[in-house]
């Protein structure tokens, strides 16, 4: 009935357009009543907009029982002249259009729907759906029971108009804007999470299948629906060449001299000519390395020598209906840069080129980059953040592997981290609390810093000014601001606490020199985890001349420090990988944390290392190569590392992409069987070599 527009499942809630749905009917048999009075309220995360809002009494045809009469208080004569549902149908398809649905007992309702729209002959399709019942009942499953009014007293919502369709419209409304706090405590924070929380009520899916709530008209049983087999449908196996090729190719006969070429590819801006005639089977193919090769020789002049001595042939070719994931596998084999494009007559119809593949990628982060930048808003700054994961899933089907998403997200990470504190500082100037009382920087610390951020992170920011005591208070406001904003929007809370929201991570430039001093003369084991993470700050927002001054005078004193650099030591080599008996992969539930037993002695290593060194490099790899030029690691030990690290953020990132499909929060947590026979056997083996190198650097870090 409605158009497909369904909202992805990473959405976060707080960009979530939703449409708060109620409807009175003629009873309570989904099979065969007819609706009398549809209430519509459309949100935008908490948002309640003024519109669309539906409040619409609707003709049944038929007449309205006295029994449902005495629950809505509508009989024949208020419904005469109303509209029929087949006459209504457009209008609540618009509104349906691209939202989420959400109702107290949704289910009940899109029933209905779905057998009026059989009954009177219109195509049906369910929009996705929140059920507040279900949501409320996995949050609170000692609720004595699920009624509006129990919901209701629950979230502090008065309802006025029980029992009209707008009114409960309106009550549910308020009851969904306050139930989201509770949901974001309770780590739920997308589409997919939220419809994830609501399948645990088992017992009440279960009833509203018993009461024939996802009965399909015609079906004589019905059934619950079977939990959605959702895997990620990838970019390189969705798209055609015919959907990325350049078009029509840039075409030159055999004759045409090289310099004639040149001009044309100059011209045109392509990295590629097709020899022959347009609209037929191409004979070679002249690409910028065949220029170069020209040019280099002694015996060729450009404006004599024709474009078919100096073309490659045969030219490779795919029809445009053949998938991406085939031309990337050739072109990849084949070490070439261009593929041609044909027909079924294998005429040439367009050129595929790596620039293409690259525009698209570049494109996926730009697009991220502006939204963030135009976001003046909650909802419009989650909405921005929520494209992270599809533009991560794209860019993995369009071949870049963990090092480089990673290096996209915390671009993202960091943007959004930019965007809360400009937020912030123009509401603390609108509520009259004024502008900074001095110059300050914004961190971003941990793995957001290094640039090697994937879709599971968190909030772990600091604070530096260059003020006084007395400003404080101005400042911690500023802090609670930022850490609230960037949790509501998606990047939720830090549970260590590190967080400009909390004092012992926000400080003056004199209080900052005198907390890494401390750090470094007096840190404790159960201090590294978050005192070593304050080595890879970025600054994203303010002052950052304030923050590279405190990176590197941190850095300089912590590779003169040999106690830190020694505890440093013996804490990383106390994070072992999760090899049991035999070197033998140990999970829990099926699953292995690649973080706690590689991601983080791995990183570990890296910035122990290059500290020793005196590295100001932030970036694992980086820090690997510094350590090596330094001589506390050795070449293959640096690149056997380096590798494992960019497995590791692949595998992970990999299963984060499923999960989120499945409503999963993602996590570090990747399913061992997902990996295959091959990827396991690479993993375990390279984490035995973690092993074997974590066991061995002890007296490296230390020395």
């Amino acid at each position: 009935m409605q158009r497909n527009l369904r909202p992805a499942n990473p959405t976060a809630l707080a960009a979530l357009p939703m449409l708060v749905l109620d409807l009175e009917t003629t009873g309570l048999d989904v099979t065969r009543e007819r609706v009398v009075q549809v209430g519509a309220i459309a949100m935008l995360g908490a948002k309640i907009l003024d519109q669309p809002r539906l409040d619409q009494l609707i003709n049944p045809e038929v007449p309205i029982p006295p029994n449902a009469s005495r629950i809505h208080g509508l009989k024949d004569g208020d419904v005469a002249g109303a509209p029929t549902f087949v006459a209504f149908a457009p209008t609540l398809r618009e509104v349906l259009s691209g939202r989420v649905v959400i109702g107290h007992n949704v289910g009940f309702d899109l029933a209905v729907l779905r057998h009026e729209a059989a009954r009177v002959g219109l195509a049906w399709r369910d929009p996705p759906a929140l059920d507040l019942v279900l949501l409320v009942g996995a949050l609170e499953p000692s609720l004595p029971d699920l009624g509006l009014e129990t919901v209701a007293r629950l979230l502090g919502v008065t309802i006025q108009g029980r029992h009209t369709a707008l009114g409960d419209c309106a009550a549910t409304a308020e009851a969904y804007a306050r139930l989201l706090p509770r949901l974001r405590e309770a780590d739920v924070r997308t589409l997919g999470e939220a419809l994830a929380l609501s399948a645990r009520r088992t017992d009440l899916v279960l009833r509203q299948a018993q009461a024939r709530w996802h009965a399909v008209p015609g079906e004589a049983v019905a059934t619950p629906p079977a939990p959605p087999l959702t895997r990620i449908d990838s970019y390189v196996f969705e798209r055609r060449l015919a959907d990325l090729m350049s078009s029509p190719p840039v075409v030159v006969n055999a004759q045409a001299t090289l310099r004639e070429a040149a001009r044309l590819m100059n011209s045109r801006r392509v990295g590629a000519v097709l020899i022959g005639a347009a609209g037929e089977a191409p004979q070679g193919i002249l690409t910028e390395r065949d220029l170069l090769d020209a040019i280099a020789g002694d015996d060729r002049d450009l404006d004599s020598t024709p474009v078919a001595q100096a073309m490659s042939s045969p030219v490779e070719k795919m029809g445009g209906d053949e998938m991406l994931y085939r031309a990337l596998g050739r072109m990849d084999r084949l070490r070439i840069r261009h593929l041609c494009v044909v027909d079924a007559r294998g005429a040439a119809i367009g050129m595929l080129s790596q620039r293409d593949l690259l525009h698209h990628r570049a494109s996926a982060a730009d697009v991220l980059g502006d939204a963030l930048a135009e976001a003046h808003e909650v909802p419009a700054l989650a909405a921005a953040y929520s494209q992270v994961p599809d533009a991560a899933l794209r860019l993995v089907a369009e071949g870049l592997g963990g090092v480089d998403v990673a290096r996209v997200v915390s671009n993202e990470v960091r943007g959004l981290s930019t965007r809360a504190a400009e937020i912030a500082l123009a509401r603390l100037d609108a509520e009259g609390r004024g502008p900074p009382p001095a110059p300050w920087c914004l961190l971003v610390l941990g793995s957001g810093g290094r640039g090697e951020s994937l879709l599971g992170a968190d909030q772990d920011n600091a604070l530096i000014h260059s003020g006084v005591e007395a400003d404080d208070p101005w400042f911690a406001d500023f802090g609670a601001r930022i850490a609230a904003l960037l949790d509501e929007v998606g990047l939720p809370r830090c549970n260590g606490g590190v967080m400009a929201a909390n004092r012992e991570w926000r400080g003056n430039v004199e209080e900052w020199r005198l907390r890494v001093d401390g750090w470094l003369r007096h840190a404790r084991h159960e201090d590294l985890l978050h005192v070593d993470i304050f080595f890879d700050l970025a600054p994203v927002a303010g002052e950052a001349s304030l923050a590279r001054a405190l990176h590197a005078a941190a850095v300089s004193a912590a590779a003169h420090t040999r106690p830190f650099t020694n505890l440093l030591a013996e804490w990383v080599s106390s994070l072992r990988p999760p090899l049991g008996l035999f070197s033998m992969l140990k999970t829990v539930e099926g699953r292995i944390d690649l973080k706690r037993g590689g991601l983080l002695p791995l990183v570990g290593i890296a910035r122990a290392l290059a500290l020793r060194a005196g590295s100001s490099a932030r970036s694992t790899p980086d820090r690997l190569r510094d350590a090596a030029a330094a001589g506390r690691l050795v070449e293959s030990d640096a690149s056997a590392l380096i590798e494992m690290h960019a497995n590791l953020l692949d595998c992970v990132l990999r299963q984060q992409l499923w999960d989120l499909e499945d409503g999963v929060r993602p996590s570090s947590r990747v399913v061992l069987k997902r990996l295959g026979k091959q990827g396991a056997r690479r993993l375990r083996a390279q984490l035995r070599r973690l092993d074997e190198i974590l066991g061995a650097l002890g007296g490296a870090i230390a020395g």
